[in-house]
């Protein structure tokens, strides 16, 4: 009998840890339930009928969405490198400083709604709007040097700021979350006139 009892006590391990849905397999925490009721709350105030009025972003040049002054604002920068992201499939636009780095892309393929969802990995959370537009963080907690802001202009469309800073150079520039927000605010300004 015994030599039976081990086998089946196994089984019933296996199949109480076993889940029939895809994704890497992990125990629910408090960084877990953390993530989803910051995802719950960046769904809430990212809805259509909470942005001023919307920004179509098809066509718009990246590189051509902040001024010369708003760029020396930040830190002088290298010719602004314009390109296309794989993961968005639409048009970005990097900078660079001497210790920084940021990018602007127009994401039209998709709306903010994908890192809300959980659709892509990060971890979104709702920031005071840009402009009046939903905005949110998403960043990533095993890197403390870049942030990225998602801001909510129109359906299936969002602008996507990210500001990375190299480390040594943390007191020369905005902490990532706050230069990323600086371009946001700066691009948004730009889009509205």
């Amino acid at each position: 009998m015994r030599r039976y009892l081990a086998p089946a006590l196994c089984l019933a391990l296996l199949t109480a840890c076993t889940s029939t849905e895809g994704g890497a397999a992990a125990p629910r925490s408090s960084t877990t339930e953390a993530t989803t009721s910051a995802t719950t709350s960046a769904s809430k105030a990212t809805s259509p009928s909470s942005r001023p009025r919307e920004i179509n972003l098809d066509g718009k040049n990246p590189c051509d969405l902040m001024t010369a002054e708003q760029l020396a604002a930040i830190a002088p920068t290298t010719a602004p490198r314009p390109g296309t992201t794989d993961t968005f499939k639409s048009p970005n636009c990097s900078f660079n400083a001497d210790g920084a780095f940021w990018r602007v892309t127009t994401v039209v393929t998709e709306g903010i709604d994908a890192w809300t969802s959980g659709k892509r990995e990060g971890q979104p959370a709702a920031i005071t709007p840009v402009a009046g537009f939903p905005a949110i963080t998403v960043t990533l907690p095993t890197d403390q040097v870049l942030c990225n802001i998602a801001v909510d202009v129109a359906d299936g469309q969002y602008l996507y700021t990210g500001f990375e800073v190299s480390e040594g150079f943390a007191d020369k520039f905005p902490k990532p979350c706050d230069g990323a927000r600086v371009v946001a605010e700066a691009v948004v300004q730009n889009l509205l006139k």
